[in-house]
C-alpha cells in the first residue's frame, strides 16, 4: 500500500507541474529564490561560479554551488591493494589476523544541463578480491542520480541513491567512505547529496554481510516570490541484507516546508515530517511526526553551513514495553567550508544527524547520533588529509525484548596522502583504524563479531580523464 500511495504521489506532483507550466507563462514569474533554478547562470557563456539554490526544506544537502558552465561526462577508474586486520578472525581458530584485499573500479559522473532541466549523476562498479577465502570476492556499486526540471515558477526533482555493499557504508572498506575509487562527482563540485535522514540508516557496522540500500526521492518546489517558496518531498526507501540473518527494514516519508530568503547569503525554513517504519523481523510499526526549523547560510564557493532542530513524535504500534507514544527531539547540521573551485585551499566538512530510523539490521529501530568529519589541503600536486566519524545507535525500550537497553557505538577515523601526477588522476596512501562496540546482546552472526580494533592500510591509483564537454 505504501509503494502504491508513493507512486500515485510523484505521478500526480509531475501533473500538476505540467499543467501549471502549460497554464502561466515563465516571462512574468519571479525567479525563485530556492527552487533549485541555475538555468539562467548556467547559460551564461564561459566558466563562472553559480551559486547554489536547494531550498533548505528540500530532500537534497547544501552545496558550495558550481564552477561550470558546460554539460560534461567524467570517466575515471581505480585500482586499490590493501592489507586489513581481519574483522572475522575474532573468536575464530586458524584465523589470519592480516589479511589483503584488491579492489577494481570504474567511475562515471555526468552533468546534463539544459534549458529547463539539469542531471546529475554519479555511478560507481567494481570489485574486490580476497587472499582469505572465508572473505570471499565482493562486488561494490554505488549509484546517486537527480534530476531538476524548472517550469516557471515551479521546480521538479527526481532522485535516487542505491548502493550494494558488501559491509556498512559507514567508514565502508577502511577508506572512511566510498570517495577513494575513482574520482567522485563531488570533486568537481556537483553532486546530488541527498539528506541522511531520508535515507536508510548503516552507522552500525557490520562486515561480510552484502546488503542493497535504495532510496526513491521525488520533489516539488514552488516559489511564492523573490525571497519565498513552499517544498514537497516523498521518499520511499528500503535495506535488504542478501545473506540473511540480519533485519531488512523499509519506510516512506513525507515533508512539506516553507522557505524563506533573509538575505542574498541567509536563509531559513520551517517544516513538517512524517514517517511510517516497517522492520522485517518485528511486529512492531514506528511512525514518525516531526517539526523542524533550520537556518541555513551560503557564500557561492567558501561556505555552505545549515543547522535545524526540532520536537519529534515518535508513535509505536503494538509494543513490547514502556508507551506506545515517545516526545523526543530531531536536529541536523552540516558544514562546508573552503575553496570548492581551487584546489591549492584547504577544505573541511563536518555533517551531524540526530534521529529515528531502522536500526542498521541489528536493532529493531533506533534512536541515532551520528556525527563524520574531513579536513583536506592541496599543496601543489600533493594532497592531505583526514577523516573521521562516530556512531551510537540507542535501541527503542518498545521494541526489544532485552530487560535492559543496549546503545552500540562505532568509530573511524583515518589519514590520506595523495601525489597528483594529471589534474583528475593521483597516486595516494592511506591509513584507517576503526571499531565497533559489541554486538554479542543482540546479534550472534559472524557479520556482528566486529567488536576488536580493525586497521587498515591503503595504496591505490586512481585514473581521472578529461571531462568529456556534451553539447
Amino acid at each position: 500500500m505504501l509503494k502504491k500511495l508513493f507512486t500515485i504521489g510523484m505521478l500526480v506532483s509531475v501533473s500538476v507541474c505540467t499543467l501549471t507550466a502549460e497554464a502561466q507563462e515563465t516571462g512574468d514569474a519571479p525567479k525563485p529564490a530556492m527552487a533549485g533554478d541555475n538555468s539562467a547562470a548556467l547559460q551564461v557563456s564561459g566558466t563562472q561560479d553559480v551559486p547554489d539554490t536547494r531550498p533548505p526544506a528540500g530532500a537534497q544537502d547544501l552545496s558550495l554551488g558550481t564552477h561550470t558552465s558546460h554539460s560534461f561526462l567524467l570517466p575515471s577508474f581505480g585500482v586499490i591493494t590493501q592489507a586489513q586486520a581481519n574483522p572475522n578472525a575474532f573468536g575464530q581458530t586458524n584465523a589470519p589476523a592480516w589479511i589483503s584485499m584488491s579492489f577494481i573500479s570504474g567511475r562515471i559522473g555526468v552533468n546534463k544541463i539544459s534549458g529547463r532541466s539539469e542531471l546529475l549523476l554519479d555511478y560507481l562498479a567494481g570489485g574486490g578480491f580476497s587472499s582469505y577465502s572465508n572473505e570471499g570476492n565482493s562486488v561494490i556499486q554505488s549509484l546517486d542520480v537527480s534530476e531538476t526540471l524548472h517550469w516557471g515558477r515551479w521546480s521538479q526533482m527526481f532522485g535516487d541513491q542505491f548502493t550494494d555493499l558488501p559491509a556498512s557504508s559507514f567508514g565502508f572498506g577502511g577508506f572512511g567512505g566510498l570517495n577513494s575509487f575513482g574520482v567522485p562527482l563531488g570533486a568537481v563540485g556537483l553532486a546530488p547529496g541527498f539528506r541522511q535522514d531520508i535515507l536508510p540508516n548503516q552507522s552500525i557496522m557490520t562486515n561480510g554481510a552484502r546488503r542493497i540500500s535504495n532510496t526513491a526521492i521525488a520533489q516539488t518546489t514552488y516559489a511564492l516570490g523573490y525571497r519565498s517558496s513552499l517544498s514537497f518531498v516523498g521518499a520511499y526507501s528500503q535495506l535488504h541484507f542478501l545473506d540473511g540473518g540480519l533485519q531488512d527494514s523499509n519506510g516512506a516519508s513525507f515533508r512539506g516546508g516553507y522557505n524563506y530568503l533573509l538575505s542574498p547569503k541567509n536563509s531559513m525554513s520551517v517544516s513538517y515530517g512524517f514517517s511510517r517504519l516497517r522492520l522485517s523481523n518485528s511486529p512492531q510499526g514506528i511512525d514518525d511526526h516531526n517539526v523542524q526549523a533550520s537556518f541555513a547560510r551560503r557564500i557561492t564557493g567558501r561556505l555552505a553551513f545549515q543547522v535545524g532542530a526540532g520536537p519529534d513524535i515518535q508513535i509505536v504500534r503494538g509494543p513490547i514495553a514502556g508507551p506506545s507514544t515517545i516526545v523526543t527531539w530531531v536536529a541536523s547540521a552540516g558544514l562546508i567550508g573552503g575553496n570548492q573551485f581551487q584546489f591549492r585551499h584547504m577544505q573541511v566538512g563536518l555533517n551531524y544527524s540526530h534521529f529515528l530510523n531502522g536500526g542498521s539490521g541489528i536493532l529493531a529501530g533506533a534512536q541515532t547520533d551520528m556525527v563524520s568529519g574531513q579536513l583536506s589541503r592541496t599543496l601543489g600536486r600533493w594532497g592531505i588529509g583526514a577523516f573521521v566519524g562516530y556512531s551510537r545507535n540507542e535501541s527503542l525500550q518498545q521494541t526489544i525484548l532485552n530487560a535492559n537497553r543496549i546503545s552500540p557505538q562505532g568509530w573511524f577515523a583515518g589519514a590520506q596522502a595523495s601525489r597528483h601526477f594529471a589534474r583528475y588522476g593521483s597516486l595516494f596512501f592511506s591509513y584507517n583504524a576503526s571499531k565497533q562496540s559489541s554486538l554479542a546482546a543482540v546479534c550472534s552472526l559472524p557479520a556482528c563479531r566486529t567488536n576488536g580494533l580493525i586497521q587498515t592500510i591503503s595504496i591505490g591509483y586512481n585514473w581521472g580523464l578529461r571531462p568529456i564537454v556534451l553539447e
